[in-house]
């Protein structure tokens, strides 16, 4: 942009030049025929300077570049940035009046994480772990991972000493596997490594996870783990999909499901392709994670319309970590868009977090 800038005052410069130019030399000519030179020199030099400031004023006025932030999509990516900041500024005052809010300390964990603030992180986090008195695994392993991420130790630092301790404590626990294994590998120890990252695949992780544990352990110890849809909750008996109605298998990321108690509300709930108001909702708890469910007219919402007639949907699973039904910052969340001609059934995997 200062380039810009740059060239285009050299440009308007070069116009009062073109305009200046003539007029002072017929000035110094003499302008034996002008009685009044001193004008035309006036003239001159007043809308030579104006050039450039007329130039600038009008660029600035009716661009629609934000001079202040560097330019249209920065202004929206500032202002999500600033969104976001003033509600961190919000939660941090609400607890400054609770200190004792342990989920507030939990929700602006995962909010400074989002920024990628993990030194603030740790804090917000180790408030938690304080608060829950060293009892809580999953506090632990939050804070463990945020300790982590913000420092240049790796595993030879505190985080280390942590996961190494939780290993015995919560074998089950898909963080702790997760950077029990990384632990375990800079130990030298490949076997804890290998048998903890193998458990760690019959939990399903990500793409990009499962991958670097497959490149670790070798395709053949990644082999003899089984998939996903072997466990017994997505191979157990169901009835037939009824006509018309969507079956519905919802998972949740094994590492946001350590931050929910089963107490959560999850809502299940499909929208048209355009968007609008849900058209039919299911309402249940983080405790029947993972599951199958039918989303059928049984389940509208809005009278006259019906699920059935939907050729295409939005279809939302989100964890309220707040209890409400409406949205809320720090929600879990997963969508997937869908069509009917692609068959009756769909898989949505909450893996995201709401800004």
């Amino acid at each position: 942009m200062t380039t810009f800038f740059i060239i285009a005052l050299v440009i308007a410069m070069a116009g009062s030049a073109m305009v200046l130019g003539p007029v002072l030399r017929t000035y110094f000519r003499g302008h034996e025929d002008d009685p009044q030179p001193g004008i035309t020199v006036g003239t001159g030099v007043i809308v030579a300077l104006l050039i450039p400031v007329a130039a600038l004023v009008l660029y600035s006025r009716w661009t629609n570049w934000n001079w202040s932030s560097g330019g249209v999509a920065a202004t929206a990516q500032t202002e999500e940035m600033h969104s976001m900041e003033e509600a961190v500024a919000g939660l941090e005052k609400r607890l400054r009046d609770q200190p004792d809010d342990v989920q507030g300390w939990q929700m602006l964990g995962r909010s400074y994480v989002n920024m990628r603030r993990f030194d603030k992180a740790a804090e917000a986090y180790g408030r938690v772990v304080e608060l829950t008195g060293g009892d809580n695994v999953a506090a632990l392993a939050d804070y463990g991972e945020v300790l982590f991420l913000s420092s240049t130790d790796g595993m030879a630092g505190e985080a280390g000493e942590l996961f190494r301790d939780l290993v015995p404590r919560a074998p089950d626990n898909p963080k702790v596997m997760w950077y029990g294994g990384i632990a375990a590998f800079e130990d030298g120890d490949d076997e804890q490594g290998t048998r903890l990252w193998t458990r760690l695949l019959d939990m399903n992780p990500p793409d990009a996870m499962r991958q670097i544990i497959e490149e670790r352990i070798g395709p053949a110890a990644a082999a003899e783990a089984p998939s996903a849809a072997a466990t017994p909750s997505a191979t157990e008996a169901l009835e037939p999909v009824a006509d018309g109605a969507i079956r519905v298998r919802v998972s949740v990321d094994p590492f946001l499901a350590q931050q929910v108690n089963g107490s959560v509300p999850l809502f299940i709930f499909a929208r048209g392709a355009a968007g609008g108001p849900p058209l039919a909702a299911v309402r249940r708890s983080a405790a029947e994670l993972p599951l199958v469910l039918d989303l059928s007219d049984e389940s509208a919402m809005i009278d006259g319309v019906r699920i059935s007639d939907q050729d295409a949907l939005t279809l939302v699973a989100r964890l309220s970590m707040s209890g409400s039904p409406r949205q809320q910052s720090g929600d879990f969340f997963g969508q997937v868009s869908y069509s009917r001609e692609n068959g009756n059934e769909v898989e949505i995997r909450i893996d995201q977090v709401v800004p």
